[in-house]
């Protein structure tokens, strides 16, 4: 495991795989996942053979990330992001940079490439969340009020791979990084992938990204959050060697 040390002074956990190829994907994992998610491992396991590296990172709070809800923070996320696009070009100024991002990490890319566009940038994103603000909202009920009184952070009802600790400044982080507002056709090349059943990431608000910005989507109809069923992992590395395979 290779470490970069973050903007803000913690540690990013990653795995290298990238050994000089001509392209880097940098993997991007989805929120309360890690950068050893089964995908994310599928993803950096399936594009060596086509002459691709792979990067993949914990953002903050996730994974084996030193920090917890003081380091989640939506500015830090991009920030981390840019630090691994920053060590990969470090080594090799002339490398093509693409993304493979899921759920959050897809979000966090596309805030990412508004806030500095790279020319010539690739990213295929798989269930992203492109309305996150919306979808946190729902975390809210009584019991997570309470507690960010309480304590100042709630933790959300759901299986993550460690304790995810959503405070106050993440949300109005969420509230301020709006994607649909940030946005704009042609910063970067894109591809999306989504499950008509997604029941966390609702198909209908990335359909709605897709028409305004012009981004080819491919929905796969017995789909849910993970595309993790029956052949999905095998339609969804498909899509995504074909769409790095294209300049």
């Amino acid at each position: 495991m290779k470490t970069l040390t973050s903007r803000h002074g913690y540690s990013i956990p990653c795995r290298w795989d990238w050994q000089g190829q001509k392209q880097a994907v940098i993997i991007c994992h989805g929120f309360g996942s890690s950068k050893d998610s089964p995908m994310a491992q599928a993803v950096a396991a399936a594009l060596p053979g086509l002459g691709i590296g792979t990067v993949r990172f914990d953002f903050p709070a996730h994974g084996e990330s030193p920090v917890w809800q003081e380091g989640l923070r939506v500015p830090y996320c991009i920030d981390d992001l840019e630090t691994v696009e920053q060590a990969i070009l470090a080594q090799d100024p002339g490398v093509r940079i693409s993304y493979f991002s899921s759920s959050f990490g897809a979000y966090i890319t596309l805030l990412r490439l508004a806030r500095d566009p790279r020319p010539g940038a690739g990213a295929f994103l798989r269930a992203a969340a492109v309305t996150m603000p919306s979808l946190v909202d729902t975390w809210l009920d009584s019991r997570a009020r309470r507690d960010l009184d309480r304590q100042g952070y709630f933790v959300p009802d759901y299986d993550y791979v460690r304790e995810m600790r959503v405070s106050r400044a993440f949300l109005q982080d969420l509230a301020d990084w709006d994607v649909f507002a940030r946005w704009q056709p042609g910063l970067a090349r894109l591809a999306m992938v989504h499950g008509t059943l997604d029941d966390v990431v609702p198909v209908e608000g990335v359909r709605r990204f897709a028409r305004r910005f012009g981004v080819a989507l491919t929905e796969l109809p017995q789909g849910e959050h993970p595309l993790m069923g029956p052949g999905e992992p095998e339609q969804v590395l498909a899509l995504a060697r074909a769409f790095f395979q294209k300049r």
